[in-house]
């Protein structure tokens, strides 16, 4: 029985071989004949979950399509609750400017609004309205996506493409998988990674599927390259590949009210094919390998150069070269935080693995001595030699950034991620130390302004007659000799001092993060072939490609 299963092995490993060579020659095919397939999956879950950015990511991917994309392609977007009439969209509300009613703008405006102001409490700032995306599909429910996915698959052929996009809400994996992420939909419905995988299952294995997603724990789906989005149930027996803003176990920036802050992934990715953001601003160039095109592996990278959020993005490359490659003499805890997900050729896809092999798995997998594998060694310059140009800019802009040279050893990096981890443990020490010294003398100040000004109370400032002067300086001054005016803003300023400097060493440590991750990807890369199947460098090889071709169906 064992010769017959080692045979039915090699049999299954020749035909997924044969199945990528397909693949990767079906690519060839003239884009002019092809249909490249749209899926765009936007919203939130609920009208109080579904903001204002999430439309205008939309809205610019659809921007960008009329512009970049001169083939054949259809478009299937679902949006919150679809065709419904009623308001279903978080806005901001427009400032009103009816002087008979509302506080000019002035010092004390600002003081009252600062001074009543909750974190939890939106104060009347937003309101609800119908989104406005032309040609929607219909809602942003998993039944309805599921069946616009499974109709799109009998229509395509080979040398198409599918293309999709998810600017959403996302929550963290439930149960054993770690990477089981979901995708929430209207309703507080939702789209598990694992179940999404095999949604795109119905694609034909000719067709490559390519993903942009921008929604919180969103790395969890870069696992849908093996079957039921877990590795040691092996890669799937198709290409595909995704691009996502943030890890599988961290949220993501972005989702607001308002459009005027584009701070968000998919708006540097998308806007690197135009050269400008969502809301106008000009980019700088993605052109990294100076080919006239921008692929989507340089979008990503432009994305991760310019985009000043938490967010610490990755390809699905990466999630395969985690899963079947090694560094030497390096430290490989958290890509094995859960050994259950492993990849594993001798276990059945249904076979648990027992909590005794998973401590023994991951004792052996932490630190990896390999001998005669590439390491974290040498120059940052020696070590980018030979990448895609998209990594090696990515690696010396964020070096850039962070005040690294080029000629730094390797190890100068980690240290110098350490001493930021340090410094932001530090401050946000410091700033917990500094809330348990004393009130801010809100409450105080609060109590104060309402006996002395009676209209001036948090539930009658804004209509204050008494603030419709556009000069307030002279009431200001009178509330400055109030007792506790002094505490509060000392309070206030010091608290904005150290959110901005909390932020500031956070931006610092993600940045660290995207350029430790980068040269691991490039290490990893070199070390595959020595230590993977053919299969696997094959299937690499296909996703790569896929990753550096275009938006654009003319030069796919």
């Amino acid at each position: 029985m064992q010769g017959r299963s080692v045979e039915l092995t090699s049999l299954t490993r020749v035909c997924r071989l044969l199945s990528v060579f397909v693949c990767l020659k079906l690519s060839l095919v003239s884009p002019l004949s092809a249909t490249d397939f749209f899926l765009t999956i936007g919203g939130g879950y609920k009208p109080e979950g579904n903001q204002a950015s999430l439309e205008a990511n939309v809205l610019f991917f659809q921007q960008v399509l009329q512009t970049q994309h001169a083939g054949e392609h259809k478009h299937a977007i679902f949006f919150a609750d679809g065709n419904d009439p009623q308001p279903d969209l978080q806005v901001l509300k427009p400032k009103r400017k009816d002087e008979n009613t509302q506080a000019s703008d002035g010092p004390v405006s600002e003081l009252l609004q600062q001074l009543y102001s909750s974190r939890n409490d939106d104060d009347g700032t937003v309101e609800y309205r119908n989104h406005q995306i032309e040609n929607v599909s219909g809602p942003n429910l998993p039944r309805s996506i599921r069946t616009s996915l499974r109709d799109m698959s009998r229509e395509m052929r080979d040398g198409d493409r599918l293309i999709i996009y998810v600017t959403a809400h996302g929550d963290e994996a439930e149960g054993r998988n770690q990477y089981n992420t979901s995708i929430s939909c209207w309703n507080n419905q939702s789209i598990g990674a694992s179940e999404f995988a095999r949604w795109l299952d119905d694609v034909p294995s000719s067709v490559p599927a390519i993903m942009v997603m921008a929604q919180c724990y969103c790395g969890g789906f870069a696992h849908t390259i093996f079957d039921n989005a877990q590795r040691r149930d092996g890669l799937a027996d198709r290409v595909r590949v995704g691009f996502f803003a943030q890890q599988h176990d961290l949220p993501a920036a972005g989702c607001r009210p308002d459009i005027e802050n584009d701070e968000e992934y998919s708006n540097f990715f998308w806007g690197a094919f135009v050269g400008r953001s969502r809301t106008g601003k000009d980019m700088r160039s993605a052109d990294f390998n100076h080919d006239g095109n921008i692929s989507f592996a340089e979008a990503h990278a432009h994305a991760m150069l310019t985009s000043e959020t938490i967010d610490i993005p990755l390809r699905s490359t990466e999630a395969l070269l985690r899963a079947y490659s090694r560094i030497a003499d390096y430290d490989h805890r958290r890509d094995r935080d859960k050994e259950t997900d492993a990849p594993n050729s001798n276990t059945e896809s249904n076979e648990e693995v027992s909590d005794d092999q998973a401590d023994v798995q991951t004792g052996a997998e932490r630190w990896f001595d390999g001998d005669g594998l590439a390491s974290m060694a040498g120059t940052l310059a020696e070590l980018v030699e030979g990448a895609t140009p998209e990594l090696q800019q990515t690696v010396e802009g964020l070096a850039k950034q962070l005040g690294i040279n080029l000629s730094d050893d390797v190890p100068v990096v980690f240290v110098r991620f350490q001493d930021q981890r340090d410094d932001s443990r530090e401050l946000r020490r410091m700033s917990r130390r500094g809330q348990r010294r004393g009130g801010s003398g809100r409450r105080q100040l609060q109590a104060e302004i309402s006996e002395k000004w009676p209209q001036l109370s948090a539930q009658n400032w804004k209509s204050a007659p008494i603030l419709q002067e556009a000069d307030q300086s002279d009431l200001l001054e009178q509330i400055a000799k109030l007792a506790n005016y002094e505490r509060f803003t000392d309070s206030a300023r010091s608290r904005q001092q150290s959110q901005q400097a909390r932020a500031q060493a956070e931006l610092r440590e993600v940045k660290f993060q995207r350029l430790v991750n980068t040269l691991e990807a490039i290490v990893l890369a070199r070390n595959l072939e020595q230590l993977a199947d053919a299969e696997v460098v094959q299937r690499y090889q296909a996703m790569l490609k896929l990753e550096q071709s275009s938006l654009s169906a003319l030069s796919k």
